[in-house]
């Protein structure tokens, strides 16, 4: 019997590869990575436009035409449309980013044949109507309505406005009943001509794809039209380091903080490093700032450090929601945690125990084919191949105590860092 009183033996993952696709580029010149798997029947195709909220010119225009496309058929009203995927078992999600768009598309493969036509009609020739939208509208009038009594929500929109409001001012001013209302149906129709295009457009897909299935894909996505490629997203503003930005929430219990500074990009050569630093400062259930804020000083419930990726930069962003009576002291929490970084060395045993965290994550990300797929879909986007996994593992490795140090001390200074503080001042 297994004696769980004891920790596990602690084994060296070697050898993790991301397994190299099958490429192909069709007549349009859409380009194709099939990652084959003949125990899989449900066929899963992932189709990456390169656009997102930064490339939209009017607020809220990018999600709508997307979410609304499969209520958008010639041929179907949006009932019949619902009970066709339905019926053929297939499933939609979109994910809609700051510098691209992805839908997910699952079919069982015996009804490939069936419902992909029709998929690929109304993702290029999309009839939006005007019910629909304004369904669309009234749930999102909800959502806004409940969404402005979350600190979280409103401290990220302060965090998107600081980053790209002077540059995007029409896309980052705040959402409100009228910004809502103003999109229409001629806005959703040329925002769709212009993006969902040959040009701005990836597709992979995984499943047991057979050379009829393959014909199939190939033949209803080689109808995509051509058009022009998306422009790249626009940089961040010149960033005023050191300021605090505060809302005040009267009444609230907690407290949500952000304490944020632009970065490098994703192909930056510091990257893989840097996210050991990330890792061992809030990103994961044992980092320095989890266990001070949470386990020792009882302010939070969980705190998080992390980068979002776009374009040819990022944010980092330290992020929490604490007890509003404790949001001064949580704050001063967080950088007494980041200057311990830059002055002391990582343990040689805390290090190891990050590096074994993140190497195991990076198996577990390839677990699938449906999730290799995905985690190459990432490196395509930035102009990378399946030959990252292997670099960044690598690194990650490699990396050491003195490396981190010097890392915090370039990024993790008091004056780099704009804090947000959405709440109830209680000091």
């Amino acid at each position: 019997m297994t004696d769980r009183t004891k920790q596990p033996e602690i084994k060296e993952i070697d050898d993790i590869k991301l397994p190299s696709p099958k490429k192909d580029t069709l007549s349009n010149g859409i380009r194709t990575y099939c990652f084959e798997n003949p125990n899989l029947d449900l066929i899963y195709l992932l189709l990456q436009f390169r656009t997102g909220t930064l490339h939209q010119t009017k607020k809220h225009v990018c999600q709508y035409a997307f979410q609304l496309l499969r209520e958008s058929s010639r041929h179907y009203m949006p009932e019949e449309m619902e009970e066709r995927l339905d019926f053929f078992g297939t499933n939609i999600t979109t994910n809609i980013g700051l510098d691209k768009v992805q839908v997910m598309i699952t079919i069982p493969k015996r009804n490939i044949g069936n419902i992909l036509p029709d998929i690929c009609d109304f993702l290029t020739n999309p009839a939006y109507r005007e019910n629909s939208l304004q369904l669309y509208k009234e749930r999102e009038l909800k959502n806004l309505a409940y969404n402005e009594q979350k600190t979280d929500f409103l401290s990220w929109r302060l965090l998107w406005r600081e980053l790209f409001g002077k540059s995007l001012p029409e896309i980052f001013k705040f959402s409100s009943p009228e910004t809502i209302n103003a999109v229409n149906i001629g806005d959703l129709a040329t925002f769709q001509r212009a993006v969902c295009c040959a040009e701005n457009m990836t597709l992979f897909f995984t499943g047991n794809v057979d050379n009829e299935t393959e014909r199939i894909i190939h033949d209803n996505f080689s109808r995509i039209p051509q058009g022009e490629k998306s422009a790249a997203p626009p940089v961040i503003q010149p960033w005023t380091e050191g300021r605090t930005i505060y809302q005040e929430m009267p009444g609230c219990l907690q407290s949500s903080i952000v304490l944020c500074v632009p970065m490098a990009g994703y192909n930056d050569p510091e990257r893989s490093k840097f996210s050991v630093l990330s890792t061992i400062a809030g990103g994961y259930f044992g980092s320095r700032l989890m266990q001070k804020l949470r386990e020792r000083q009882g302010f939070t419930y969980g705190v998080s450090a992390a980068s979002a990726y776009f374009g040819s930069q990022s944010v980092f962003a330290i992020s929490s929601d604490v007890n509003a009576k404790d949001t001064a002291a949580a704050v001063d929490s967080c950088f007494e945690e980041l200057e311990l970084l830059q002055k002391e060395p990582v343990p040689q045993k805390e290090l190891a125990t990050v590096k074994t965290y993140m190497t195991g994550l990076n198996l577990r990300s390839i677990d699938t084919s449906v999730n290799a797929m995905q985690k190459f879909a990432i490196y395509h986007h930035f102009g990378l191949d399946e030959t990252e996994m292997e670099r960044n593992i690598a690194e990650i490795k490699e990396v050491a105590a003195d490396d981190i140090q010097d890392l915090a001390k370039k990024h993790f200074s008091y004056n780099k860092f704009n804090r947000i503080i959405v709440g109830e001042n209680r000091e």
